[in-house]
């Protein structure tokens, strides 16, 4: 494949023509994290904790990628409960977002329960860091001790925290300082924003696609627009039949087609929808879109929608087949945490290969072109499942292809409430397509296949799974700290393939 063709697909296919047709991409939220210094002149070496403090703020800027978070960094430690106050009430006003407080030196117990009462009445992400100091003469700053001294406070207050013992020049530092961040991050940029469910509801008898919407704002921020079929219907006439052309040309003509069934009327009518759908969640800034893509599609509408919400799934805008609010939600969180880089979607578990440590993941056609194997191509087609009914009555438009090969997070925040998780990490390794459509087969990273199965059946865990890229399970554990969500262990499968319920 040639660089044009490589970066085309790194893009999405017709992402291109899209972009040129919708409305613009919002700018990245912008996070505001508070950075305090905490210590005592009175007892310590000021002139080192100053020039800490001052190491401490450069590192820190350094890690913070700066079209992402904005630091704000009191000027000197702090050294007494009514000058905290005042900086935190002027933080408050700022909008910050999370607080990161650097142990400089031991402190009184007065700042830190003044901090655990703010803390307390203000509910965001804090962060307790500290690290070594220099020995072999008197002890200059005792910063260790502050550390546990403050998070002694704060526990005995109830103040949930994260806390980091690393200097700057330390090389986990900016991963661990930007694990910390992602979940500030995450949170702010949430909250109280709207995900788009296109068709209204949830798809006949899946139960586990639901999720409680009072919990779902409550936990995390987010709000449900419900918008029926017409509406996204009547939003598609503003596209010209023109742009759908140029589209539709050049989705069929690329290199990596290999393949085409679907009729030109279904191919249209796709494309006018994912158009539809992709400027109606830019316009009202959603975060992802939940796709009813049957009955109605097929009955009233004539065509399958999953290729439609494939292409608007290259633009950045998750998509859940199903109207899976788990699945889209999960998809949010893996697309915020990863700045964009996650590139989730959505599959049914499909297939176990015990021998070879294989778990198969399928799902009908709807994943992003960005996902496409680039060596095996892709097929535009009709539907596989409505075939197995009728072959002549089934309708598309499908984009059915093989994964291609990386890092991968597998999640599922899960029904009814998205309190609990499961997430594991692995490779997608090489293999055929076991079943038309859209397919993976992922190597666990550090369990076997078995145990992976063991523990969504033991279990009785939601059906459908989400695909990110890239090692993402550290981030999502710290994330899930802040939004009080449990993380399923992973049950050790011990007798093959064979278990009952918890």
């Amino acid at each position: 494949m040639g660089l044009l063709e490589k970066s085309i697909i790194e893009g999405g296919i017709v992402s291109d023509l899209f972009e040129s047709a919708i409305a613009p991409k919002k700018p990245n939220y912008i996070a505001k994290i508070a950075l305090v210094g905490v210590g005592l002149e009175e007892h310590f070496d000021w002139q080192s904790i100053l020039k800490n403090y001052a190491n401490a703020k450069t590192g820190l800027k350094n890690a913070l990628p700066k079209e992402r978070f904005e630091l704000i960094a009191s000027e000197a430690p702090i050294q007494s409960k009514e000058a905290i106050y005042t900086w935190l009430k002027e933080m408050q006003a700022q909008g910050i977002d999370g607080l990161i407080i650097y142990q400089a030196s031991f402190i009184a117990g007065d700042l830190a329960a003044t901090l655990a009462r703010w803390l307390n009445q203000n509910k965001i992400p804090v962060l307790s860091w500290s690290h070594d100091e220099e020995t072999g003469g008197r002890l200059s700053n005792n910063r260790l001790c502050g550390q546990n001294f403050l998070l002694n406070i704060f526990n005995s207050c109830g103040v949930k925290f994260s806390w980091l013992f690393e200097s700057p020049d330390d090389d986990a530092f900016n991963g661990n300082i930007l694990k910390f961040a992602k979940s500030v991050y995450v949170k702010a940029s949430i909250n109280q924003k709207s995900v788009g469910m296109v068709g209204g509801f949830r798809v006949p008898g899946f139960y586990d696609c639901e999720l409680n919407e009072l919990s779902l704002l409550n936990r995390f921020g987010i709000k449900v627009d419900r918008i029926d079929f017409d509406t996204i219907w009547q939003h598609g006439k503003k596209f010209t039949d023109d742009i759908i052309g140029q589209i539709k040309e050049q989705l069929l003509g690329h290199s990596l087609c290999k393949f085409n069934n679907v009729n030109d009327e279904q191919i249209n009518k796709s494309i006018r929808l994912s158009l539809a759908m992709a400027d109606y969640a830019r316009l009202h800034d959603y975060l992802g879109i939940g796709l009813k893509n049957w009955p109605e599609l097929f009955d009233t509408y004539g065509i399958a929608g999953d290729g439609a919400g494939a292409l608007v799934q290259d633009l950045g805008i998750p998509v859940a087949d199903e109207s899976d609010m788990g699945a889209l939600l999960t998809m949010i969180l893996m697309h915020q945490i990863s700045f964009g880089n996650a590139i989730p979607t959505l599959v049914d578990l499909s297939l176990i290969n015990k021998d070879d440590n294989r778990v198969g993941f399928w799902h009908c056609g709807g994943a992003p072109t960005k996902l496409i194997h680039p060596e095996t191509g892709f097929e535009v087609r009709n539907h596989s499942i409505l075939e197995n009914f009728d072959v002549e009555s089934s309708m598309g438009m499908l984009l059915e292809f093989l994964h291609k090969q990386g890092q991968v997070t597998i999640a599922k925040y899960q029904y009814p409430e998205a309190s609990k998780v499961l997430t594991w990490e692995g490779n997608i390794r090489p293999s055929e397509m076991a079943f038309r459509g859209s397919y993976a087969e992922v190597e666990p990273r550090k369990n076997s296949a078995g145990d992976i199965l063991s523990t969504v059946l033991n279990n009785g865990l939601d059906h459908h799974w989400i695909i990110g890229r890239g090692y993402l399970q550290k981030d999502l554990t710290e994330l899930n700290h802040w939004l009080d969500i449990s993380n399923i262990e992973i049950e050790i499968s011990k007798d093959h393939l064979y278990g009952h319920s918890n």
